[in-house]
């Protein structure tokens, strides 16, 4: 079996330019470098990414700086949902276009972030949901939404769980964990039930929890 391997090449699309490829490989690969050398960045789990399939990836909105570790340590191509807001700022606006990123509208129920994230899942890749919808949303204690378990109970996909934690130390360690895939098939439905979703939503967040150590880091 073929060792699958991280890479920005799974974000070229025919028809891109040698210049739009080549920002790819340096943005990549000095944000790689980055936190393998400042952050010591520590990977595991990634043998529980599915080797093929759509799959949703759902993890803890540690802040800013930590989130594109889980992107680019990931074996396979993962199109992230973030606020639209993000996209305000052209730097950030143009880093989002060459990963994929999907813009959404928070607030408010955004019909074409969910028709791209559909497309996504439907080409069998991966979409990328922070559950929290906010950063830090579980220290600030906020209630968590139920996109990813809508998605994943639409679609029928299944959910990679992935926990960031992160040392309380200046220019802290970041250990990532993938988790074993959670597969909610049964509960597939166009229009899930609350009490399902929130069931759903609940053993996701408690599974990210311990991927993530939270609890033993909310206690210090």
């Amino acid at each position: 079996m073929q060792k699958m391997k991280s890479s920005s090449k799974n974000f070229d699309k025919p028809g891109d330019s040698w210049f739009i490829k080549f920002q790819r490989r340096i943005i990549w690969g000095a944000l790689k470098l980055l936190y393998r050398v400042v952050y010591r960045a520590k990977i595991e789990g990634v043998e529980n990414i599915p080797e093929n399939g759509a799959f949703i990836l759902c993890g803890n909105h540690a802040d800013y700086i930590k989130v594109p570790a889980i992107v680019l340590f990931c074996p396979r191509k993962v199109n992230f949902i973030a606020k639209y807001e993000l996209f305000k700022n052209p730097f950030l606006r143009h880093f989002g276009e060459l990963f994929d990123v999907i813009p959404v509208k928070r607030g408010k129920q955004d019909v074409d972030a969910m028709k791209k994230s559909l497309k996504v899942l439907s080409k069998e890749e991966g979409l990328g949901l922070f559950p929290e919808g906010t950063t830090r949303g579980l220290e600030k204690g906020v209630k968590v939404k139920n996109g990813a378990a809508f998605m994943a109970l639409r679609t029928g996909k299944v959910i990679v769980p992935v926990g960031i934690e992160v040392t309380k130390r200046p220019f802290p360690k970041i250990i990532i964990k993938y988790g074993k895939v959670l597969d909610y098939s049964q509960y597939q439905s166009k229009t899930p039930e609350k009490e399902v979703l929130d069931k759903v939503t609940e053993e996701m967040m408690n599974i990210i929890k311990n991927l993530s150590n939270f609890d033993k880091y909310e206690k210090k």
